[in-house]
């Protein structure tokens, strides 16, 4: 028994002794699998679908979306999919909860068109990329760091985008130098070093908490700031313990929300999200 792919036309066979029994297909999102009346219910159409979606490269944990045209329902839901009405099914994709995805949902809830965003550690753009986005066309966004590697990355990923933003090579010590206080709706920080770069320059807590007080200062009421520290090997812990025990001692002035993960396994990057309150 074999799976073969036709990749041109998205469909994957599904052979027994030479014979087509059953054929899978997956495109934009919408499944069909299609098992022969007399191969069915012996694990065949199963066994189709894992292999296509391994095959096609897609999650387990995709959103996905069948249409079951006769007795399929119990088979889709073997994969997690739940009846939305007229034989439709629908699976969401499970969400990855991490420090990035924790703090990307805090910029979505805070952030509006036209507000004014810093990216403190700009690395590879992903974020500034991010912020833009959020921004719009009317809003702006600085992105700096002290590398001149991350300087072009970015400025090379905001192009492929379409995106707009004033790349700046600089240290984020330096943030008063082109903000004006109150003026700041966002400052964005992802601490450790960076990503497809030397581990051996990396954030430093003697330099990045200064920054993140200084960020904090230039924030207009309602403005946020958020931190990622990376842990792993000396520096990193260190430079985590840091961003703790920074935010801990925070006023009220400030709302404050940290994830540490501590019920996962190795290290992983924690998230520190703040707000500066109204009054």
């Amino acid at each position: 028994m074999q799976v073969l792919c036709e990749k041109g036309n998205d469909i994957c066979v599904l052979e027994k002794d030479g014979v087509e029994i059953g054929r899978a297909r997956i495109v934009n999102g919408k499944v069909e699998c299609w098992i022969a009346p007399e191969w069915r219910r012996k694990g065949y159409g199963t066994f189709l679908l894992k292999k296509t979606l391994h095959q096609m490269g897609i999650s387990q944990s995709e959103t996905l979306t069948a249409q079951a045209y006769g007795g399929e329902g119990p088979f889709y839901k073997k994969f997690g999919f739940q009846a939305v009405g007229e034989g439709r099914y629908r699976r969401e994709r499970k969400k990855q909860v991490n420090a990035l995805s924790i703090v990307h949902d805090f910029w979505e809830k805070h952030l509006t068109p036209g507000c004014t965003a810093l990216d403190a550690t700009a690395g590879n753009g992903h974020d500034t990329v991010l912020l833009c986005r959020l921004a719009g066309p009317t809003g702006r966004v600085l992105a700096m760091d002290i590398q001149k590697q991350a300087v072009e990355n970015t400025r090379e990923r905001l192009q492929r985008e379409h995106l707009s933003a004033q790349v700046i090579q600089d240290s984020h010590e330096n943030i008063a130098q082109y903000i004006a206080p109150n003026q700041l709706d966002a400052a964005v920080f992802n601490l450790g070093y960076l990503p497809g770069g030397a581990h051996d320059f990396f954030t430093v807590p003697a330099r990045s908490i200064p920054a993140m007080d200084t960020a904090l200062s230039l924030l207009k009421p309602g403005g946020i700031l958020t931190v990622c520290a990376y842990s792993g090997k000396l520096q990193g812990t260190h430079e985590r313990d840091a961003v703790l025990e920074w935010a801990n001692r925070l006023g009220s002035e400030y709302d404050v929300k940290t994830e540490t993960f501590e019920t996962r396994s190795g290290l992983p990057p924690i998230a520190v999200c703040v707000r500066k309150n109204l009054r």
